[in-house]
């Protein structure tokens, strides 16, 4: 064979990959997206929704019950608020825009003295809607800009930007920390240290206040946070996004923490970096390489699923397995197959195959085990309602990016 056959032989199989991979990338997100419209939405909208009383269930049990005794914390009703929001405006779950508008004004009602946002959110509530902690938890407070976004994006209520903007005064009063830019976790601080996660949400509401109602100054407020990652939460050699730091974003003091990183936060952030991009047009490519090769390269264990955790020297420190980090992976996919990657849906696939396989439906249709150990036993015995937000973006995303083609592969009927 000549060296020109060769290359030509070599590319021919090439794009054949390419075509493979995108065919199972197609059939995946149909199958998935199949599973979220016929089973997840239809049960966390019923035996997942507390009608009498306006609020989302925290968690159900293993027989697929409510678990009444859970408080509910704004953050879960606010991540739901999202998932019922969405669900309304891509057309797959019409009557979940009633649903949010309903947790929306229990969240103002049960959440926030006198329905004012202006003095922010208690973290969680009992079944009755008694405050049961009132810390005002920075991360929550990401969330509930997120879900006013999606909500208004649905409804166009003018109160709802009105109430964000309310939000964003407060946590700029009494969460940002003014000395040395960034979140502190909790109003009163009672911890000084820092935590790239807050930061992380904040981000992706900030994007989706944008998209909801751009100019209004939430495309700087990501700038910033953007220009925090960059400078704060990445650490180039080698090319990890550190979880933990010091109140002035040095080395945190406890030498367990220190070096922690998370794969499934760099696969979020690989997705939140391409979405900015679209919005302002920088070019983030450097950073979404690197933080998706290393959690590619170093992030996933034999069996084809994410680590929880690894050290900056790429150790792995826990061998467990979260749920949410395999959704993260498949938005990663969607994101640098934007950036032209060729191998991009086959890892999508994979990913969701992964869901599927080892962690949806089960113990109850509709449901999911949010936690095995590396040996695939579950290591809880509840399916938390936090999990849908992350299980639908991802069903959203992949959907858009492979939506079913000719080419032969099956859509599986949503029953």
């Amino acid at each position: 064979m000549t060296a020109i056959e060769n290359h030509d032989a070599t590319g021919a199989a090439s794009a054949a990959a390419v075509a493979n991979g995108l065919a199972a990338a197609r059939a995946s997100a149909a199958r998935y997206r199949d599973w979220i419209v016929a089973k997840a939405l239809p049960l966390w909208s019923t035996v997942g929704f507390d009608a009498g009383r306006g609020m989302f269930q925290e968690r159900l049990d293993w027989s697929g019950a409510p678990q009444e005794t859970a408080a509910r914390r704004a953050m879960v009703q606010c991540r739901q608020i999202y998932v019922f929001s969405h669900a309304a405006h891509l057309g797959w779950f019409p009557e979940g825009g009633r649903l949010a508008e309903i947790a929306m004004n229990s969240l103002l009602g049960k959440f926030c003295e006198d329905r004012d946002p202006s003095g922010g959110f208690a973290f969680s509530v009992n079944a009755e809607g008694r405050v049961v902690s009132s810390v005002r938890d920075a991360y929550s407070h990401a969330f509930v800009l997120f879900a006013i976004a999606w909500l208004h994006r649905l409804n166009g209520d003018p109160r709802l930007i009105d109430y964000a903007d309310r939000v964003i005064a407060f946590i700029d009063a009494r969460l940002q920390d003014p000395v040395n830019g960034g979140l502190y976790d909790s109003a009163p601080v009672a911890d000084r240290s820092k935590r790239q996660n807050p930061h992380m949400h904040l981000l992706e509401a900030s994007i989706a206040l944008e998209i909801a109602a751009p100019g209004r100054g939430y495309l700087e407020r990501a700038k910033k946070l953007i220009e925090i990652f960059k400078t704060r939460l990445f650490l180039a050699d080698p090319g990890v996004l550190l979880e933990y730091f010091a109140e002035d974003w040095s080395s945190h003091p406890d030498m367990l923490k220190r070096r922690i990183f998370e794969p499934g936060h760099h696969f979020e952030w690989v997705w939140l970096l391409r979405e900015y991009e679209k919005l302002s047009g920088d070019d983030l490519s450097p950073w979404i390489r690197q933080l998706d090769g290393v959690a590619r390269r170093n992030g996933i264990a034999k069996s084809g699923l994410i680590f929880d955790e690894l050290s900056a020297d790429m150790s792995v420190l826990r061998r467990s397995h979260r749920i949410w980090p395999h959704t993260e992976a498949a938005k990663a996919a969607v994101a640098t197959r934007c950036g032209g990657e060729s191998a991009a849906a086959q890892f999508a696939a994979a990913m969701l195959d992964a869901l599927a396989e080892k962690f949806l439906d089960k113990p109850f249709a509709g449901g999911w085990i949010d936690h095995v150990s590396a040996e695939g036993v579950p290591l809880v015995d509840f399916a938390p309602a936090s999990s849908l937000y992350h299980l639908f973006l991802a069903a959203a995303e992949t959907s858009h990016a492979f939506p079913p083609g000719s080419g032969g592969e099956r859509v599986f009927d949503a029953k």
